[in-house]
């Protein structure tokens, strides 16, 4: 794994302990604009102010726990990147259920069952290989980058309506971003890292020159307490029957979004990417699971990794893991200074939407690149252009089902992020009928030409989605074997049968994309050292050695091979 060049502080870099606490106080300032979820659903459960405030204690206890063990791999669980958590009101649908049937109790219950569902779906995963291809790898990401740029849009435009004129919303908004763009665009060093914390705080300053937080917000702050020891609800740890498939779902979508998360975590800190490591989601989506496992017992919110928060970290130049303990230590601080929550909730919200949106410009032109970095054909297209409708349009699509007496579906409706992959790889299986992963053509040797066999591979290339380099590599090996075999006579003369005639045969499997050739002649001649320049000048065989030992450099494996009958040369390129 190459650290990209935009990275000051690698994964396994240790960043100085004064920059460290900087960049996680800068890593909280992002992720506290997600502290006013837990307030929200304590209001939409009827919870008192002691209740509230022990669900968002508990809830910062596990994300402090969660990014510990994803950067920090403990027997096997976590990914070992900086992947923070956070909550999110999209599981409040499924949440909602469990406590209208069971009550307080089962909406724990149903907490520790979604951990438990994720912990089953990571598993499922791995073994799905083909389906959590590259495509939908970059699809997640992409959605994850709109999906924040949406949210950040809205915050910026309809935040505090009736209260903040749209002017002040303007200038909040172009100060926050401006500062951001300026330090991360043209500064480096230091200046860059703190990028998105100046901006923040530049913001925050000029709301309070614009005196523009209400005098209630302050009022909050001034009479939150200083210190809170957090207290369990002594709710009855149970579970309803009624709400094993909203959390079997909501399990389900979590998984999916944290896919989306820990891919564009592994994006950004290796720039010789090329494939979503499945073995290494694996173990962060079980991290995930664990996490909301221990967080069912501390009455906690579901939490889902946070691609902005890993966004934020590729963008301001620090992916080390060391970072994930200093965020987490500011969390369980925070679980016992309410005064210290309160602080990030009055933060006007045009200046966490400026936020927002700058994090999604890296994140969704990221995703694009993964996209882009394949070949697609009309299935793939199809697949993941759908599957990206739906997740822009998420919104429209949950207002469709909001009043609906079908409460699987709004479970369903998850997230933008979660609608879109899912909808991409139901395609993308449902393609797979008849799209073989073994084509055979038959060409004249002597009468095919360059853009026969170009065509040919390039089809096969957007069928599989193989990479551009890739199939161009092989397109311009596959002409030079032709052309050796049959200027050098390898190839037995025309006798009324398959002879002169060469079968091009294509395999790919995420991995390779080999070519065969098949054909009745001679077996090339393969080496893997060029012969001497006398020998070129005295050895009629030493042109044939050069043209083995051409292919062994424009294809990463060849190999021959003679049944008696049909003699095979096969060119395998790494994927």
């Amino acid at each position: 794994m190459r650290k990209p060049e935009n990275i000051l502080y690698g994964t396994e870099d240790q960043p100085p302990l004064q920059i460290l606490l900087i960049l996680a106080l800068q890593q909280m300032s992002f992720l506290g604009v997600y502290l006013v979820i837990s307030p929200l659903f304590a209001r939409q459960l009827g919870l008192d102010n002691g209740q509230s405030l022990q669900l968002i204690s508990a809830t910062l206890l596990a994300s402090g726990f969660g990014v510990v063990l994803q950067a920090f791999k403990v027997y096997g669980i976590g990914s070992g990147y900086f992947c923070p958590l956070q909550a999110t009101s999209s599981t409040f649908a499924g949440l909602t259920l469990a406590k209208v049937h069971g009550g307080l109790g089962a909406v724990f219950g149903m907490v520790g069952v979604v951990g438990l569902a994720q912990i089953g779906f990571a598993f499922l995963f791995q073994r799905l290989r083909s389906v959590f291809t590259v495509q939908v790898a970059g699809l997640a990401v992409l959605l994850i980058g709109l999906g924040l740029g949406s949210y950040g849009i809205k915050l910026v435009t309809e935040a505090d309506l009736g209260i903040m004129p749209g002017e002040q919303q303007a200038l909040l908004c172009g100060l926050t971003l401006g500062t951001m763009i300026i330090f991360n665009v043209w500064s480096s060093g230091y200046l860059r890292l703190f990028s998105a914390f100046l901006g923040l705080m530049l913001g925050f300053v000029g709301s309070c020159f614009l005196d523009v937080i209400p005098d209630k917000d302050w009022l909050m702050f001034h009479d939150a307490p200083l210190f809170y020891i957090p207290r369990p609800m002594h709710t009855d740890w149970t579970f309803d029957s009624h709400a094993l498939l909203p959390a079997i779902i909501t399990g389900l979508f979590l998984a999916l979004h944290s896919f989306g998360a820990l891919v564009a975590a592994q994006r950004f800190n290796d720039a010789d990417w090329k494939r979503p490591d499945l073995q290494m989601v694996k173990q962060g989506i079980l991290a995930e699971g664990v996490t909301n496992v221990v967080n069912s017992l501390l009455n906690g919110l579901p939490l889902t990794s946070s691609g902005g928060a890993v966004s934020l970290a590729a963008s301001t130049g620090c992916t080390s893991r060391y970072l994930a303990l200093g965020l987490a230590g500011i969390m369980v601080l925070m679980a016992f200074m309410p005064k210290a929550i309160v602080f990030w909730q009055i933060l006007p919200l045009p200046v966490m939407g400026s936020a927002l949106i700058f994090l999604a410009s890296f994140t969704a032109f990221s995703g694009l690149q993964v996209i882009a970095s394949r070949l697609l054909d009309n299935r793939k297209i199809l697949a993941l252009g759908i599957g990206l409708i739906l997740g822009v349009s998420y919104e429209p699509v949950q207002r469709s089902f909001q009043h609906s007496s079908l409460e699987a579906m709004k479970t369903l409706l998850f997230s933008g992020v979660s609608l879109g992959v899912f909808a991409a790889l139901i395609l993308s299986v449902l393609f797979q009928i008849r799209n073989h992963t073994r084509e055979r053509r038959r060409f004249d040797a002597q009468h095919s030409s360059l853009d026969d066999v170009i065509r040919f591979l390039e089809l096969q290339g957007k069928s599989w989605g193989a990479r551009h380099e890739v199939v161009h590599r092989a397109e311009y090996a596959t002409w030079q074997a032709f052309e050796i075999l049959t200027e050098h006579g390898l190839l037995d003369k025309p006798n009324g049968g398959n002879s002169d005639k060469i079968e091009l045969e294509t395999i790919f499997n995420e991995y390779t994309f080999t070519v065969i050739l098949s054909y009745s002649g001679t077996v090339l001649p393969l080496t893997t050292h060029p012969p001497s320049h006398e020998a070129m000048l005295t050895d009629d065989s030493a042109v044939m050695q050069m043209a083995g030992y051409m292919l062994h450099r424009l294809a990463d494996q060849v190999r021959t091979r003679h049944d008696g009958e049909r003699c095979e040369l096969r060119l395998i390129f790494n994927d």
